[in-house]
């Protein structure tokens, strides 16, 4: 015999008016807890379409309940209609609405929601309110409104429904943002009047509670509503301060975690650039001269999308005071010009780095520093045993080199072993139309250094390229040549299709991550920070090592360093974009005045952690327990309640037959009068075994109700039973008219 899930085994399930009323109650809850999210966007018109979006869903979940006693069936169809809806309403073509989605909408809906977890992930509060993420808000509403549904309504446990509504909350429990009072105040009174209508008894149930049943079930609502109370305005904020929680790396080129700024070694070419930290990361003092970038670590593999960094596989010597750390093999410089220092004196003070590795100009440098360091000379990086700390100081007496065309020119072609890895390539199908493109921009270049300077400028010229933070779809499995079509990208886009196109050429390139020379202060430092953030390659020569070139146009990264810059002496200028607003005398424009995505009004050291990630998995982890407890519960439930679906189900079947009774009789009752009009209808006594299989039945229903420790009948049992009634009935003289109590 199957039993519909509302037929009596789930009667603890809100039905009727009252559903109506508690899916009301949850969309004014949702939309109220919507307010909790002022404060992390700037004012739009994704509130009203979210608390709209909610409401919509919470009619449609009504009706489908309405219509039907399955208790998955309201989420299953909620859930096709809310994603057909954001398929119509943000993945149409632009400039009209499909009505149909297709594939394609498909995967601009995935665009969309990844350019949204990037720009949460990335910005500052109060964030500009861009379409991707007006998306994850109507989107993560109606997917919080359909948990509470399904907690509340589908599951039968109201009081746990505050745990979906919750996840509206933990973005500014995480980052400490005040939240709304009004939209606390009216989460709060529909999650407390949602208890009320899912505790109030039931005119038309068909068990009566006892007294001390209704305590019971309310102090376990008062328990558990005072435990979602707990977890949000006590363990969300102590969360916070655990170790690690505000270490999250992002996948940047620099990313803030409130705090603890890591440069990621994972970047991807496919990524678009968010609003990057202004928090200081480092300062510095520089006698007499700049030094140029400072490099943090160097990126040799490549897969065609994504950098990774290789594994250390030897012990690396140790740091000895007064050591010249530089790994060229035969560097002759020219000497410096008359009245240009041959040194400079770097004193480095670290403030918001997290790293282990020490940021290092790019020329021989000598460390001065209380700590214990190693140095890696291939990838010619500074290691320290563990991550940097603020206050941490160091100073570097550095190497001025006076390198010229002449110089580069002049290096040999024999490469040594080890730098053979630095030529490696990706195994996508476009490397080869890559290397054709290569070998196009330096035609007519023959020497190692002609075709470096050759590739430099193509890409710096604003005729061929544009400098921008945003990175178009993917179109191919190759992000180098989705950039070469596309021709927009930021520092990682031009920095990486040099290096490839390089390796192309047979010239070892490798990828160097760190920061821009910074901005001067009044106090006469310069100031990093993670605007700073930056990339580019550098390709080797024989004679002079590993050496820098800037892709990158100059509204970025300024001018190109001396022995790259065709126009260094000469006196000519070439034809640049204007400097933005913020550039500052020699330096080129700083790094601040690139255009970003949002506009902020927080203070500058203020800056949204990564918590998408840990807290998304947090959430959905703890929301999926919930939900297989109660979903386990539920069952267990439907298992004690078979004798009063079994009874549920005979007494609809004896009402089609036209015997009836009311909720006036007790189940002995309701037995003897089900016996007397079988009894009418045969025109004598009913069959020995039907009459017990009735007689069972009422006795089982009474035993689960009234017994300390009913008896468990199987299903079968049950179910046997039943078909004995019913057959019956069936065979009875229908003549006589039903007997109503």
């Amino acid at each position: 015999m199957g039993t519909p899930a509302g037929d009596g085994a789930m009667n603890d399930v809100v039905r009727g008016t009252r559903a109506w009323l508690a899916v009301g109650l949850l969309a004014v809850g949702v939309s109220a807890s919507l307010l909790a999210l002022t404060f992390l966007l700037a004012p739009g018109r994704w509130l009203q379409l979210g608390a709209l979006a909610v409401v919509a869903l919470a009619a449609v979940l009504g009706g489908i309940r309405a219509t039907t006693r399955a208790w998955w069936a309201p989420t299953l169809g909620g859930a096709l209609l809310s994603t057909f809806a954001l398929l119509v309403l943000y993945a149409s073509p632009p400039g009209r609405l499909q009505v149909l989605p297709d594939r394609e909408s498909v995967a601009r809906l995935g665009d969309l929601i990844r350019a949204g977890l990037q720009a949460a992930d990335t910005s500052r509060p109060p964030a500009e309110p861009t379409l991707p993420l007006e998306l994850l808000v109507v989107g993560g509403a109606l997917l919080v409104m359909l948990a509470a549904d399904l907690i509340a309504l589908g599951l039968g446990a109201p009081a746990w429904a505050g745990l979906a509504m919750l996840a509206l909350w933990i973005p500014s429990i995480v980052i400490g943002r005040p939240g709304s009072t009004q939209g606390f105040v009216g989460a709060a009174l529909a999650y407390l009047l949602l208890l009320a209508v899912s505790a109030a008894p039931a005119t038309s149930s068909r068990r009566r509670r006892s007294p001390e049943e209704h305590r019971r079930r309310a102090t376990a609502a008062a328990t558990i509503a005072g435990g979602v109370i707990v977890v949000a305005l006590v363990v969300g904020p102590l969360g916070t301060v655990l170790p690690g929680w505000s270490t999250v790396r992002l996948p940047q080129v620099g990313s803030s975690t409130g705090g603890s700024l890591q440069l990621a070694d994972d970047l991807d070419m496919r990524q678009s650039l968010g609003t990057r930290s202004s928090e200081v990361v480092l300062s510095y003092r520089a006698d007499p001269a700049l030094a140029g970038p400072l490099r943090v670590f160097t990126l040799r593999d490549y897969d065609g999308e994504t950098w990774s960094r290789e594994q250390d596989d030897t012990d690396l010597p140790p740091v000895e005071a007064g050591t010249l750390l530089w790994p060229t093999r035969d560097l002759t410089p020219e000497p410096p010009g008359e009245g240009e220092p041959s040194t400079t004196r770097l004193d480095v003070r670290l403030e918001g780095l997290r790293e282990d590795r020490l940021p290092v100009p790019v020329m021989p440098r000598t460390l001065f520093v209380d700590d214990r360091l190693t140095y890696d000379s291939r990838r010619d990086e500074v290691v320290r045993a563990g991550l940097t700390r603020s206050g941490m100081q160091y100073s570097m007496e550095v190497e001025l080199l006076d390198l010229t065309d002449d110089t580069l020119r002049a290096s040999g072609e024999d490469d040594p072993r080890d730098v053979a890895q630095y030529l490696d390539l990706p195994e996508t199908s476009r490397v080869d139309d890559i290397e054709r493109a290569a070998r196009e921009v330096v035609d007519g270049e023959s020497g190692r250094y002609d075709q470096a300077l050759a590739l430099q400028n193509y890409f710096r010229s604003t005729q061929n390229f544009t400098y921008t933070i945003d990175v178009d779809p993917a179109r191919s499995d190759d992000a180098v040549w989705d950039f070469l079509g596309s021709r927009t990208g930021y520092c990682v886009q031009f920095a990486t299709a040099m290096t490839i196109m390089a390796r192309t050429l047979g010239i070892p390139a490798r990828l160097a991550v760190g920061f821009l020379p910074g901005t001067p202060a009044d106090s006469g430092e310069y100031v990093v920070t993670g605007r700073d953030s930056h990339a580019w390659p550098e390709l080797y020569f024989p004679d002079a090592g590993w050496i820098r070139f800037e892709p990158t146009p100059r509204v970025q990264s300024g001018a190109p360093p001396a022995w790259a810059d065709p126009f260094a002496g000469t006196g000519s200028t070439p034809f640049i974009e204007p400097e933005p607003t913020g550039a500052a005398g020699d330096l080129g424009p700083l790094p601040s005045a690139a255009p970003v995505p949002q506009a902020t009004t927080a203070a500058p050291t203020d800056t949204t952690p990564g918590y998408l990630v840990p807290v998304g998995i947090a959430t959905g982890v703890l929301l999926l327990g919930a939900a297989a407890y109660l979903l386990r519960r539920r069952l267990s439930v439907a298992e004690e309640l078979r004798p009063e679906a079994a009874w549920a189900h005979l007494r609809k079947r004896l009402a089609a037959s036209g015997i009836v009774w009311t909720d006036a009789h007790t189940t002995r009752q309701a037995a003897e009068l089900v016996a007397a009009e079988i009894a009418a209808r045969r025109g004598g006594p009913m069959d020995p075994a039907a009459r017990r299989a009735l007689v069972d039945l009422a006795r089982a229903v009474e035993d689960h109700r009234y017994a300390a420790a009913p008896r468990v009948w199987s299903h079968a049992d049950l179910e046997q039973r039943v078909a004995d009634v019913l057959r019956e009935v069936a065979a009875a003289t229908p003549a006589r008219s039903g007997r109503r109590g």
